[in-house]
């Protein structure tokens, strides 16, 4: 072979090579590498909704994303059907009163103060854009000027140094649960507070016995539709004695969401899932066509399609937990 006829057989070799090349399909990364269900929202006695936010792999929440296709499997009791109630938004930036329960009780229900760790998780997670304040309550400790019973530790900030002192000095134990007036005193704070998509992040152990402004479940959610605020609630219940009913109505009659916490240890992982709530998230509603008795706790697993552009479909499957109502 001479020389000329190889250097004509590369130049001619060369766009096949091209080509096979182009031909290649780099395929497109998925929706979501996971997500989490971030609580429970009561329609009604039979329709329930949960807060479902898709994460990226790298810690990131995927912000613009569509939910198809979703199922119920696994039911312990009764028989439900499921659909899309909201596709994932992106609310861009936070602007939250974090309310922290301080009675006598949390030395109890959290003796390792394991809830200063989930309210730090959740100031780790904010962006320079986020603002948060922090409070406390207990029927013992003075309340701030122009409160009723919270104790303000920090002013709405991004500074993430001041909050976890705030949040260092509001984890302690005290007296009596005013929790109706301590919703109330963190929605008048964002309502002064000029920022958007305003919201409640309150944990608690236990029932409100000491409130005398805001009565009642009907009160407090009257009140927090003047000011536009929605309330994502924790309820710790370390004995599985209590009935946080009325927490879980204003949580979802504000258009927030309600989370039960068996065990102190599992207030990280819900702080970290109500940050997620209250960034962007989407909604699955469950309705039961065979409902179980008020009050049986119906365990399964919901599973749906992530979609989002530029991105391949992703289908994942979550465990969730809900209380008839």
């Amino acid at each position: 072979m001479t020389d000329r006829f190889r250097t004509a057989l590369v130049f001619l070799s060369l766009p096949l090579l091209l080509a096979a090349c182009n031909d290649k399909v780099v395929p497109d990364p998925p929706a979501a590498a996971s997500a989490t269900l971030n609580g429970v929202r009561v329609i009604d006695a039979s329709t329930y909704q949960l807060g479902v936010s898709a994460l990226d792999g790298t810690q990131g929440i995927v912000r613009t994303g569509t939910l198809t296709l979703p199922r119920v499997t696994d039911l312990s009791a009764g028989a439900a059907t499921a659909q899309v109630c909201g596709q994932i938004q992106s609310q861009d930036v936070l602007t939250t009163a974090i309310t922290l329960d301080s009675t006598g009780s949390m030395a109890d229900t959290d003796p390792g103060n394991l809830r200063q760790q989930a309210a730090q998780t959740f100031v780790d997670r904010m962006t320079p854009k986020d603002r948060a304040a922090v409070l406390s309550f207990d029927d013992g400790t003075a309340a701030s000027a122009g409160l009723q019973v919270a104790h303000q530790w920090q002013d709405f900030t991004s500074d993430k140094a001041l909050l976890s002192a705030a949040v260092e000095r509001a984890t302690f134990a005290g007296s009596g649960t005013p929790l109706y007036d301590a919703i109330g005193d963190a929605g008048t704070l964002l309502s002064a507070s000029g920022g958007s998509n305003r919201s409640v992040l309150v944990l608690t152990d236990g029932d409100d016995n000491s409130s005398t402004s805001l009565t009642s479940p009907s009160a407090v959610i009257a009140a927090a539709a003047k000011t536009g605020v929605r309330v994502y609630a924790v309820g710790l219940d370390s004995t599985d004695t209590l009935n946080f009913t009325a927490l879980e109505q204003i949580a979802s009659r504000t258009g927030g969401l309600f989370q039960k916490a068996s065990d102190a240890a599992q207030l990280k992982d819900y702080f970290d899932h109500m940050y997620n709530a209250i960034n962007a998230q989407g909604c699955l509603q469950l309705t039961f066509t065979s409902r179980p008795p008020v009050g049986t706790d119906v365990t399964g697993h919901v599973t749906f399609t992530v979609s989002a552009p530029g991105r391949s479909d992703v289908q994942l499957t979550l465990p969730f937990t809900v209380t008839v109502r």
